[in-house]
């Protein structure tokens, strides 16, 4: 798949974060990015990908390989029983259900076509969602595990890995009190294993938030919606500015960049670590104007020292700030305190948050060697449970 995207074309922003949900409850998860840019050939590169990879999806020892080249995709009733449905967003419903065969609890959720199915088909940024997810195998990404349809044309659906609520949602949950800071690294050290892995195989996420993590039971987290997830290489190649949910969109997508890789996925984790801190998103931006003024705001305004190359953005010389040339952000992340509410914070951290938050995107610091950062070389289980969920 290209990474060429015209800078025109219709991938559509995504909504601001307190219009959107989980994955298997979500408008986020369900959205359909389209871009009439693509190939004829991406497409059925995409859908052979798709087809290939859930040949051997159904992996139960007792029960005979299904194999959906040659049988077809399984029925959603003779396969499935829906215990309750979880939401019903513009782009479709999910569904929490049971296997028949297995007794799996699974996420069951439904590919929504518009007026157009006639005209243009399945919905090629839903073929873009699968085919990035089975791409992407890893125990910190959400698992697709096969497709099974309905008694109409338009009935498709997804069946995914259950899990019982997004972050967003269990941090609500788990109340006012500060995480203890071993499951704060547990929890950090999993959104970057996947933001990782992701990176190592050539893909963009472009829209990492609480509410695109899953939380199970047992601690694991999940990484999901790739409906704006593309493919990159180098040299970089334009790609939209018009994505990542407005309170996690870095700097220099507002200010009109289009030439960008992984940088911008890890402003939004460094987003992510902040809320995680303090328990609420950290920037809250009513506006793009509203949001370049409490980043400059938190880390600084940009100048020659800390981004020469600011002023060659196309928007640099258009938009205008508020002069917030001294960063606030050792007041609002204090170093080794246990005041106001904010899971504990060393060193080691703080400079790992400053390192995902830089300003200048080649500043900003990769997923690998956050992974290898001084702040997770103690206290930190890879797989603790955070959150107990009922």
């Amino acid at each position: 798949m290209s990474s060429d995207e015209d800078e025109n074309g219709d991938d559509r922003e995504v909504q601001p974060p307190h219009e959107s949900y989980n994955s298997h409850s979500s408008e986020s998860n369900m959205s359909v990015h389209k871009n009439n840019n693509s190939t004829d050939t991406e497409d059925n590169h995409t859908l052979a990908t798709t087809s290939i990879s859930l040949s051997n999806c159904h992996t139960d020892d007792k029960l005979p390989k299904h194999n959906p080249l040659l049988s077809g995709c399984r029925s959603v009733y003779d396969s499935y029983e829906r215990l309750a449905r979880l939401d019903e967003g513009t782009y479709g419903i999910v569904w929490k259900a049971q296997d028949l065969a297995t007794n799996e609890i699974v996420a069951l959720k439904q590919i929504k076509f518009d007026s157009s199915l006639k005209k243009e088909g399945f919905p090629i940024a839903a073929l873009r969602e699968i085919g990035v997810l089975l791409s992407l195998s890893h125990e910190c990404i959400v698992t697709v595990k096969e497709m099974v349809v309905g008694d109409g044309f338009d009935k498709v659906f997804m069946v995914m890995e259950y899990m019982e609520m997004d972050l967003k949602e269990a941090m609500e949950k788990s109340g006012s009190s500060p995480f203890p800071q071993s499951e704060m690294k547990s929890m950090l050290y999993q959104i970057l294993s996947a933001t990782h892995h992701i990176h190592q195989k050539w893909y963009l996420h472009r829209d990492m938030k609480t509410s695109n993590i899953l939380v199970h039971k047992s601690g694991k987290i999940a990484l999901c919606d790739f409906g704006l997830a593309r493919k990159y290489q180098m040299p970089l190649k334009k790609m939209t500015q018009m994505v990542i949910t407005l309170w996690y969109r870095p700097p220099e997508l507002m200010f009109g960049e289009t030439v960008y890789g992984p940088e911008v996925d890890m402003w939004s984790v460094g987003c992510i670590f902040g809320e995680l801190l303090k328990k609420d998103a950290i920037l809250q931006g009513q506006g793009e104007m509203d949001q370049i003024n409490s980043i400059f705001k938190l880390v600084g305004a940009p100048d020659e020292e800390n981004w020469p190359e600011f002023t060659d953005l196309p928007n640099a010389r258009i938009l205008r700030w508020k002069n917030k040339n001294v960063p606030l952000i050792h007041e609002t992340f204090p170093i080794n305190s246990f005041s106001g509410g904010q899971t504990f914070l060393d060193q080691n951290g703080f400079d790992l948050l400053t390192q995902l938050l830089s300003l200048n995107p080649r500043r900003r610091i990769s997923a690998g060697d956050a992974l290898n950062h001084k702040y997770f070389q103690e206290g930190v289980e890879k797989r603790l449970p955070c959150f107990n969920i009922t």
